[in-house]
C-alpha cells in the first residue's frame, strides 16, 4: 500500500492532489460476473428494484433483448431523488465496452412509454432500461433526443423461480437498509488488510483538498469584490438549498451589502433596521408582489405586519432602480415549509441588520484572531465554533418564527429561522474556504493554523445519501464507516472522492485513487 504517512500534514496541504496523480496509472478490470432466468406474476415496481440491486440474477450469457452480450459490473446506487431508479450503475456492453451510468427500472417495458419517459429530459440519462417483462415488439426504447437505449429483461435470467426469489425479500427494509453494495474498494481494503488509520488519513488529505477546490472558488469571487461581499453572497447560495441556489445568489448580487447599507438610516432601531432589511429583499425578490389582494384575508397580526413591509417598501421602491426578480424564481418543490425562501431572506436580513456597520466578514474574522497567534488556547479554539453558530443560530423574528408563510396558521411554538444543521454546513462549506483564502492573501498562517484545528475536530454532519453510500461501499458496514468518519474533514473526504470518482461515469472503479493507492507497492 502507499505510504499515507509521507505526505505533508500542514494545514491545508495538497496531499491528496499529489496522491491522485502518482495513482492515475492504467489498471484492468477483473472478470466479475454474467446474470438471470423467468417467470410471470404481477409484481410491484420496488420488488423489481430490489431484484436488479441485488442481483438475483444468474451469471452467465447474459444480453440485451437486442442480443448483445451485458456483464453487470455494478447496479448503481439507489436514487431517492426524482429521476431514474439507480445512479452510476457499470457494466460492460458488447460492441461498446465499458459504460457507466444510469438505471430505470419497471415492470413491463410499456411502463416506459405510459410514464412518457420518452419525452422527459431527466431520463435523457438512463443508459439501461431493465424491465421484468418485456411487453412489446421492440427490443430497446429511446429517450427524448431519440438516442436508442438498451433494455434487458430480467425474467429471462432469475436465479431461481420468481416467488422463492419474493419470500426471500423484504422490500421496506431492503431499500431502507440496503442501497448500496460494498464496492471494489472494500473488497482491495480487506485484501491488503488496510488499516482504519491508513483510510483515516487518506480521508483527512482527501477532506482539504475539499476546503481548498472550495476556496479556489472564492479566490476569484473576491477578485473583484470585497470579502465582505463575496461571504455574503457565499451564505446566501448556501441558504438556498439545492433548489434555490441559483435565485438566492442572483439576489445577492442585485442587492449587495452596500446597496443594503444605503437604504437604513444611521439612527434608525434594530427592528426598524430589521423591517427595512426584509422589505428590501422580500421585495427585489419578487415575494411581495401580488399580497394586496390576499391581504383581506389577513388576521390582525399579520397585517400589521404587512403594512409595515409594504409600507417600507413602497418607500424603498421610488429610491431603487433596479427590476426585482419574479414569484416564478423561486422553487417551492420538495422543500420543507421550515425551509421556504421567505423565512431563509428573513433570516439573512436579520443577521445583516445585527451586523450592519462592521460587516459579518469582520465579525467573525474578529472571532479567529481573539487569541495570540502564538499560543494555542485549546479553550478559546473550542469557543470559536460557538461564537460563530450564534450568528445563525439566535436570529429571531416576532412574526416569522411562528409562521411558515404570510398569512399562514401561527405556530404554537417558535421554529428557528435557521436550523443547526444549515449552520453547521455554512460554517464548514462556507465560512472556512472564505477565511482561507483571506488567510493565504495575507499570509496569515496563524489564522489557517486556527481554520485547520477547527476543521480536523469539527464534528460531521447528519449522514446523507452520499456519505451513507461512501460509507457502505468503502467499509461495507455503516458501523465501521462511522467509526473512522469521525470529524467534518473526513467527512467531506468522502464527498471529495465521490465527486472525483464514484460519481464520475468516465472513471471506472479500478482507477479510483483510492482503490489503486491500497494495492501500491
Amino acid at each position: 500500500m502507499l505510504d499515507i504517512e509521507s505526505f505533508s500534514k500542514n494545514n491545508f496541504s495538497a496531499a491528496y492532489r499529489n496522491i491522485v496523480a502518482m495513482c492515475s496509472a492504467d489498471t484492468h478490470y477483473e472478470n466479475n460476473s454474467f446474470i438471470l432466468e423467468g417467470t410471470e406474476k404481477l409484481i410491484k415496481e420496488e420488488l423489481v428494484r430490489c431484484i436488479w440491486f441485488g442481483q438475483h440474477v444468474e451469471k452467465e450469457n447474459v444480453r440485451t433483448d437486442d442480443g448483445r452480450r451485458i456483464e453487470i459490473l455494478s447496479p448503481g446506487w439507489w436514487n431517492n431523488e426524482e429521476g431514474p431508479d439507480f445512479k452510476h450503475a457499470e457494466f460492460l456492453l458488447e460492441g461498446k465496452g465499458l459504460i457507466r451510468g444510469n438505471v430505470e427500472i419497471h415492470v413491463f417495458a410499456s411502463d416506459w412509454i405510459h410514464h412518457k419517459h420518452e419525452k422527459q429530459k431527466t431520463y435523457d440519462t438512463v443508459s439501461l432500461h431493465v424491465v421484468m417483462w418485456n411487453d412489446l415488439k421492440g427490443k430497446c426504447v429511446k429517450n427524448s433526443t431519440g438516442e436508442t437505449i438498451p433494455q434487458l429483461t430480467l425474467s429471462n435470467y432469475l436465479e431461481a423461480e420468481l416467488d422463492d426469489i419474493i419470500e426471500t425479500i423484504d422490500v421496506g427494509s431492503y431499500i431502507s437498509d440496503k442501497q448500496v453494495n460494498p464496492g471494489h474498494c472494500n473488497l482491495e481494503r480487506e485484501k491488503h488488510k488496510i488499516t482504519e488509520q491508513w483510510i483515516g488519513s487518506f480521508l483527512d488529505y482527501a477532506g482539504d483538498e475539499r476546503i481548498l477546490q472550495k476556496a479556489k472558488k472564492y479566490e476569484k469571487w473576491v477578485e473583484n469584490k470585497p470579502f465582505e461581499q463575496a461571504l455574503y453572497e457565499a451564505i446566501m447560495e448556501s441558504l438556498g438549498y439545492k433548489n434555490n441556489k441559483k435565485p438566492f445568489l442572483m439576489l445577492a448580487s442585485l442587492v449587495p451589502v452596500e446597496t443594503i447599507r444605503s437604504f437604513v438610516p444611521e439612527d434608525a432601531s434594530a427592528q426598524e433596521k430589521k423591517i427595512i432589511l426584509q422589505s428590501l429583499l422580500l421585495g427585489m425578490a419578487g415575494l411581495l408582489t401580488q399580497r394586496e389582494e390576499a391581504a383581506k384575508e389577513y388576521d390582525a397580526e399579520t397585517l400589521h405586519y404587512f403594512h409595515l413591509i409594504a409600507s417600507a417598501w413602497s418607500t424603498i421602491q421610488k429610491k431603487i432602480n433596479l427590476l426585482p426578480l419574479s414569484r416564478e424564481n423561486w422553487s417551492y418543490t420538495g422543500i420543507r415549509p421550515a425551509n421556504f425562501p421567505e423565512r431563509r431572506i428573513v433570516a439573512i436580513a436579520g443577521i445583516l441588520a445585527e451586523h450592519l456597520t462592521q460587516g459579518i466578514f469582520r465579525h467573525i474574522l474578529r472571532i479567529f484572531q481573539k487569541t495570540d497567534a502564538t499560543k494555542r488556547n485549546t479553550k478559546l479554539f473550542k469557543s470559536f465554533v460557538p461564537d460563530i453558530m450564534s450568528l445563525f443560530l439566535e436570529t429571531h423574528d416576532a412574526y416569522w418564527s411562528y409562521h411558515y408563510t404570510l398569512g399562514g396558521k401561527k405556530l404554537s411554538k417558535p421554529q428557528k429561522l435557521l436550523g443547526k444543521e444549515r449552520a453547521s454546513t455554512i460554517f464548514v462549506n462556507v465560512i472556512i474556504p472564505i477565511m482561507l483564502v483571506y488567510a493565504r492573501k495575507h499570509s496569515d498562517t496563524a489564522l489557517e493554523e486556527r481554520l485547520h484545528h477547527i476543521y480536523r475536530n469539527y464534528t460531521p454532519h447528519p449522514p446523507t445519501s452520499v456519505s451513507k453510500f461512501m460509507g457502505t461501499r468503502m467499509f461495507g458496514t455503516t458501523k465501521v464507516s462511522n467509526k473512522v468518519v469521525n470529524s467534518a474533514r473526513r467527512q467531506q473526504g468522502l464527498y471529495q472522492l465521490f465527486k472525483d470518482f464514484c460519481e464520475n461515469d468516465t472513471v471506472s472503479c479500478n482507477k479510483c485513487a483510492l482503490y489503486v493507492a491500497m494495492g501500491k507497492t
